[in-house]
């Protein structure tokens, strides 16, 4: 199985039609007047604050199987004017004058009364409802984004193998790896939090805000040069949702021995050194307020299984041997 991960940046421009060009007119239309708003709504936010496109894709065989499409932007209504209501047959619909905030505000202040008495209920509501709209969006790209964690986001590769007989005359299978980040995955992730991140500058940037995340990587085509990357949320359920998914889904190293028929023979898997804590992490979950991937580092040792003299019989049929990443529920049963 083939999953292909594309981020496509798809920024809007349009003219605004309204003397303060701080406003979007824009038009949306639906059954009802409230669903007719709220496409209005999402219209303008993605006029103005830009929107990306976020594309999973799953291929059997070469067959297309699954295509999710998420669409985020980073922007919230802020105040809006109603120029017109129309109706055709069971069809409403809406024109306003539209302005957009940006999201990426650390203090995430949505709406401000007028006056120190004021209270303008219904733009409120808008401010909120159409914020979360994008931050629950952002939550489906990131989701996205960890999905091909951890098959996608790391690259193992084999040595040849060596056998041997042990003091029992068994024979022992001996297979060196080499296991490290896959720096597409770093990309990825990198993009992701370029979009996510909340503008935090005026804390500081030595400071911690309530979430971080710091991506330490370089890239294989550049020989000398490395990046470390911070990334800064007041919306701590971003990172939440990072530890979350990477201890959910520890990377395991799964051994298959195969028949030319592609049947298996036998298989087991491995805790990487790393993730046991006897080699330095690929990351780091233990900061409350942070967690790191340390992309440059690399794990190289060896896996090794005993074949029984019994079972001599397995290592006649085997005609491949293989390792690959895997996630603990699909290895067979310890």
């Amino acid at each position: 199985m083939l999953r292909l991960l594309c981020l496509v940046a798809c920024f809007l421009f349009v003219k605004d039609t309204v003397a303060d060009t701080k406003y979007i007119r824009v038009t949306g239309e639906s059954y009802t007047i409230e669903q007719a708003k709220e496409n209005a709504f999402r219209t303008a936010v993605q006029q103005r604050a830009g929107a990306v496109v976020l594309t999973d894709r799953q291929a059997t065989l070469g067959k297309l199987t699954k295509d999710e499409i998420s669409l985020y932007s980073a922007g919230y209504v802020d105040d809006f004017k109603i120029i017109d209501i129309t109706q055709n047959g069971s069809t409403f619909k809406i024109t306003m004058d539209v302005l957009v905030a940006d999201s990426k505000l650390f203090n995430q202040t949505l709406s401000r009364g007028k006056t120190s008495q004021s209270v303008d209920g219904e733009r409120a509501v808008t401010a909120l409802s159409t914020f979360m709209e994008q931050k629950e969006k952002g939550d489906r790209m990131l989701e996205m984004v960890l999905s091909t964690y951890p098959q996608n986001a790391f690259i193992i590769s084999q040595q040849p193998y060596t056998l041997s007989v042990d003091s029992y005359r068994n024979t022992v299978f001996v297979v060196p790896y080499t296991l490290k980040w896959n720096y597409d995955f770093i990309v990825a992730m990198n993009e992701a939090m370029t979009l996510l991140e909340n503008k935090v500058d005026f804390i500081g940037f030595m400071n911690l805000a309530p979430g971080n995340v710091i991506i330490m990587a370089k890239d294989p085509k550049n020989l000398i040069f490395g990046s470390k990357n911070v990334y800064k949320f007041n919306d701590i359920v971003v990172l939440n949702k990072i530890k979350d998914s990477i201890n959910a889904k520890e990377p395991r190293i799964r051994l298959v021995l195969s028949d030319n028929s592609n049947n298996i023979l036998y298989e087991t898997c491995y805790m990487p050194d790393s993730i046991s804590g006897r080699k330095t992490g690929f990351y780091g979950v233990g900061e409350p307020k942070v967690f790191t991937i340390h992309g440059n580092e690399k794990e190289s040792g060896v896996l090794s299984f005993v074949i029984q003299a019994q079972y001599n019989y397995i290592l006649q049929r085997a005609n491949r041997v293989e390792v690959q990443v895997a996630t603990d529920s699909q290895c067979p049963p310890q």
